[in-house]
């Protein structure tokens, strides 16, 4: 009888070594700022898609140099590099979520992060980029 656990003491131990597995993992220790970041890049993106759909619409049926134009005076460019930004800020916090959700394992996990923070990375500063080389070449 001294080796018998009761029913509630054996539950607390279960869950205890539960918790202790996951500790280090999911959005348990950065949960509320991802939340928040993920709201306001999408609260941004509101006006901020809005205004680069118009603008593309209406670029469409110009030429190059009038786009190249367009893009060389400060607000569009300003308004664009913030677009760039926001949505690549969004989409790997999405991403990543989307991660934590369906992948189990932890180095999978970490290899699956690396590689989305890393494409999103290298894609909007590219389009950074081209957006300033555009802006500085006028």
């Amino acid at each position: 009888m001294a080796n018998t656990r009761s029913l509630p003491n054996a539950t607390a131990l279960r869950d205890e070594d539960a918790l202790r597995r996951v500790r280090h993992l999911g959005s348990a220790r950065e949960g509320l700022r991802e939340w928040r970041l993920q709201r306001y890049t999408a609260l941004a993106l509101i006006p901020l898609g809005l205004y680069f759909v118009a603008s593309m619409l209406r670029l469409a049926v110009s030429d190059q140099l009038t786009a190249a134009q367009w893009l060389s005076s400060p607000v569009p460019a300003l308004l664009t590099i913030l677009f760039v930004t926001a949505l690549f800020a969004h989409a790997v916090v999405g991403l990543r979520s989307v991660l934590l959700d369906y992948v189990h394992t932890h180095a999978r996990l970490e290899a699956a992060e690396l590689l989305v923070r890393g494409a999103a990375i290298l894609l909007a500063v590219a389009a950074v980029l081209a957006v300033l080389k555009l802006f500085l070449g006028r």
